[in-house]
């Protein structure tokens, strides 16, 4: 739903407009008088459009990853159209890394966060990198794959994980702490551990694409596309390349819940591979909490999946993925009570859906 004011003939303008904004068509403006006509459309133009069902919360903020990354973008994007619906203000705001609002969103003090399938399952069920469960959290809406994995200097003459040993890598990110088992998932598919090079652990993306381009890291992971790396590639002499996955056990990163492997294809944007290869990847998920009202979460849910089209236009990197892919079954957190509600009424709930979200809310209690 696209609200901007396209230019064209007055003539033809002011009915339309007038039909857009219903609130203004009592105003019993004369014909001559456009200031006034335009002063009411103004006026109106703020206001959420006829179908929107009016929000509990004034204001909702997005958490994601620093600007450069596609989380900060496709926020941004789920911001606008929140903000634009509703009448709301709605912003996004970057943080270090996923891991670092997770608690927030648990708190409720945080109403919208990005996060990883990975980074979710581990908060939800105290796994690994989070010393206390997080049941507050929910899932709104499933939204697209990311391909993050291994890259180096183009002319280091690696090629694949099998080429990392004994080598500088960075392994850990405190920002998106459930990382750390994912890169270990990878390396594992060239049979190396932390012993077999010198890990190294920093802040977040940005900092592990700063070590590569300074040379004090001889690989770091990120996802493909992202205009960090884009950066990274213009900025070292014959740019960066996305290493292949070793030979001893392609499929590793299944091994994290969450994760799995599947054939990748360069885009017009891609840097570091310009033919299809086998990357390992997880999903992102729109998240909230318990203490989101049931009316919000289903406003938002509907909103995301009917506006599915126009988020595609707008980000490139939500190209590939169906509109059928945005709700699905086998998920390791909870939907919330408020999206389950819009899916049932578009005909997208089943009885998997169901079993699965019967089995962990059991795991709460």
């Amino acid at each position: 739903m696209h609200r901007r004011l396209h230019h064209g003939g007055l003539r033809n303008a002011a009915p339309a407009a007038v039909r857009r904004f219903p609130n203004c068509a009592g105003a019993g403006i004369p014909k001559r008088s456009w200031a006034l006509f335009l002063l009411c459309l103004s006026a109106c133009a703020e206001q959420p459009s006829d179908s929107a069902q009016p929000l509990s919360l004034s204001r909702f903020t997005i958490g994601s990853n620093p600007p450069g990354t596609s989380y900060y973008a496709v926020g941004g994007g789920i911001a606008k159209l929140i903000q634009e619906e509703f009448g709301v203000q709605a912003t996004v705001r970057p943080f270090a890394g996923s891991s670092v609002y997770l608690p927030l969103l648990q708190r409720g003090e945080l109403p919208l966060g990005l996060n990883t399938g990975i980074d979710s399952y581990f908060a939800f069920s105290a796994s690994d990198v989070y010393e206390a469960p997080m049941p507050n959290l929910r899932l709104l809406i499933s939204l697209w794959p990311i391909r993050h994995s291994y890259l180096v200097r183009a002319d280091s003459g690696m090629r694949s994980i099998e080429d990392l040993r004994g080598r500088r890598v960075v392994t850990d990110l405190s920002a998106n702490a459930f990382l750390g088992p994912y890169h270990r998932a990878i390396l594992a598919t060239g049979g190396l551990t932390d012993s077999d090079l010198e890990p190294i652990n920093t802040g977040g993306l940005p900092d592990g694409l700063r070590l590569l381009t300074q040379g004090r890291a001889d690989a770091t992971p990120a996802a493909i596309d992202l205009a960090l790396v884009r950066q990274a590639h213009t900025t070292i002499a014959g740019g960066i390349r996305y290493l292949t996955l070793g030979s001893a056990d392609s499929r590793a990163p299944e091994t994290v819940p969450g994760a799995s492997v599947a054939m990748a294809s360069p885009t017009a944007v891609t840097t570091g591979f310009d033919a299809p290869m086998l990357l390992p990847q997880f999903h992102t998920y729109l998240n909230t909490s318990t203490a989101l009202a049931d009316a919000d979460a289903h406003a938002i849910a509907r909103l995301v999946y009917e506006h599915w089209d126009e988020l595609q236009r707008d980000f490139p990197v939500l190209a590939e993925t169906g509109r059928d892919a945005l709700v699905p079954a086998d998920v390791p957190v909870p939907y919330h009570a408020g999206a389950i509600a819009y899916y049932r009424e578009a005909g997208l709930w089943s009885e998997r859906h169901q079993a699965n979200q019967d089995r962990l809310l059991e795991e709460i209690h």
